[in-house]
């Protein structure tokens, strides 16, 4: 059985605690402002259902919104990156529900 490399072990932590799969936070990060599930599924290598599943839990996450009346979806402005997503997450929802508790 071969080692694990660092990057292994990076990417088995987000795997494990991150609501998106790493292929698909690095690929949406490269992805335009606005884009179809189809861009995210040749941009990550996954299946056209697997990155239907992914857009809509964006979109669910309030990640990003669906464009009216096309099959395109935005990307919020403060939420170019999974990270700069991630950090309003953290600043406006995760630590005011730690300072309520």
């Amino acid at each position: 059985m071969a080692a694990r490399t660092a990057a292994d072990e990076f990417k088995r932590i987000v795997d494990l605690s991150m609501p998106f799969p790493t292929e698909v936070i690095s690929a949406y990060s490269r992805l335009g402002t606005v884009f179809t599930s189809g861009d995210l599924s040749k941009e990550a290598r996954i299946s056209r259902s697997t990155a239907k599943y992914h857009v809509n839990r964006m979109v669910d996450l309030r990640m990003i919104s669906r464009v009216p009346h096309r099959k395109k979806y935005q990307k919020y402005a403060s939420a170019q990156t999974f990270s700069s997503w991630l950090t309003d997450l953290i600043k406006l929802a995760i630590r005011p529900l730690e300072r309520g508790s």
